[in-house]
């Protein structure tokens, strides 16, 4: 009798030990699922948060749109100058801009300069890319090769060159939260113009960057 009074109690106490390690084990799951969902919460937050400012800076961009002096590309999200639209304003075969357009061209900067300043003062956490693209206009014919190594070559000279310009007036992107990128899409590219005479031109886009510049540093 007393040898099953004590197997009955060591199946008590065996079973207590199994309960409370049972309760620890389902308190340590209840622990880490509200972890998980509560990083799921902040998580799905932040990409609102992370929305909404993106919808702030597209409006942002709205008074460069509706500014005189540029000409907004809505499909490819690029800025064309209206004044120098269709206009040669390199020297024949060349990558020097003429004389007689480099004071529209320094326009053009000053405007820009001025308005990437006003965003970062707007939005002091975002970094911004600035693409400067060159491109150019195919003969009457369209017979110059779309990939053509020439073309390549001579419109990121040109864009270049348009950059060199600012820079030589005192136009400085890279001085706040702005990265430049120089391209040249030649006689290819998205967005070309059906009139061809309009290709001659460059082009600027305005690339935000979503991730903040404290994280980018980590």
């Amino acid at each position: 009798m007393a040898n099953k009074r004590k197997k009955n109690d060591f199946f008590w106490v065996s079973f207590s030990d199994l309960m409370t390690t049972m309760f620890f084990v389902m308190l340590v799951l209840f622990v880490l699922t509200v972890i998980f969902l509560k990083l799921e919460q902040s998580k799905t937050q932040a990409e609102v948060d992370e929305l909404e400012k993106i919808v702030r800076l597209e409006e942002q961009f709205k008074p460069l749109e509706e500014d005189g002096d540029f000409f907004y590309l809505e499909d490819c999200k690029k800025f064309i100058a209206r004044d120098l639209m269709g206009v040669e304003i390199f020297e024949s075969e060349k990558t020097t801009i003429l004389k007689k357009y480099i004071p529209k061209t320094i326009k053009i900067g000053e405007k820009l300069e001025r308005f990437l300043n006003k965003l970062e003062e707007q939005n002091s956490e975002f970094s911004y890319l600035l693409v400067i693209e060159g491109n150019m206009a195919n003969n009457y014919k369209k017979s110059i090769d779309k990939n053509s190594e020439y073309g390549f070559r001579t419109s990121y000279e040109r864009a270049l060159a348009v950059y060199n310009l600012w820079v030589d007036n005192g136009i400085d992107f890279r001085k706040g939260n702005v990265e430049v990128l120089i391209s040249g899409s030649g006689f290819n590219g998205r967005c070309r113009e059906d009139k061809e005479e309009n290709n001659k031109r460059f082009s600027i886009q305005i690339i935000p960057k979503v991730s903040n510049k404290s994280s980018e540093k980590l």
